[in-house]
């Protein structure tokens, strides 16, 4: 029996609460309230709007190195002349980089969140953006991390892809155009960088 294909949609990502500012959440937690809706608690609001989450595997872990050897191959240039080619040409030899494999994974992450009207969800996270830059002595700290639970078709837990000290580094720009009149749904990706990965698998028997 065949295995089946996995579902990609079958994962469950939030930014931590902890993650955003503590006066960014209290300044989108007043306005969300003042508007009426289903979702009053910013973090929430966030969080719902995540679409897709994108991992980079590992590329470039291959090293390749020029070598000239010698052999002992007879040639027989004539019928009364006899010699040996004591150097074979340069060729490569491919070879693992003998660097830690993580210095070849590209530590970013792509998060993708729908764009909701108004664009608070938007900036919300450009506002985290300027005080983590700006006040780093208040919002760095070792112990951030994100967290990316992988699911079964049951809604358990398989595994976790954990990410150690993400920053957020690049979020996508805004385009406003009159042509744009109806309501279309459109996305916007924030790119987080991060030190380190671990993988923990949770099965259970």
């Amino acid at each position: 029996m065949l295995s089946l294909s996995p579902r990609f949609d079958l994962f469950r990502f939030e930014i931590p609460k902890d993650y955003i500012p503590e006066e960014v959440l209290d300044k989108y937690n007043d306005i969300l309230r003042k508007t009426p809706g289903v979702i009053t608690n910013a973090i929430d609001y966030l969080n719902e709007s995540i679409k897709g989450i994108t991992i980079p595997g590992i590329t470039d872990i291959i090293t390749e190195q020029y070598q000239v050897s010698t052999n002992d191959i007879p040639l027989l240039t004539t019928p009364t002349i006899g010699g040996k080619i004591n150097r074979e040409p340069n060729h490569t030899n491919s070879t693992y980089s003998s660097v830690n494999p993580i210095d070849k994974i590209e530590r970013e992450i792509t998060v993708t969140f729908r764009m909701n009207q108004g664009l608070l969800n938007y900036f919300m996270l450009y506002e985290t953006l300027f005080h983590r830059i700006c006040k780093p002595e208040l919002y760095e700290t070792a112990h951030d991390q994100f967290v990316i639970q992988l699911l079964s078709q049951q809604g358990n837990i398989i595994s976790k892809i954990l990410l150690f000290q993400p920053k957020l580094s690049q979020i996508d720009g805004l385009e406003f155009d009159y042509s744009k009149s109806e309501r279309q749904e459109d996305t916007f990706s924030v790119r987080f960088v991060y030190n380190n990965i671990d993988f923990d698998f949770c099965y259970k028997q």
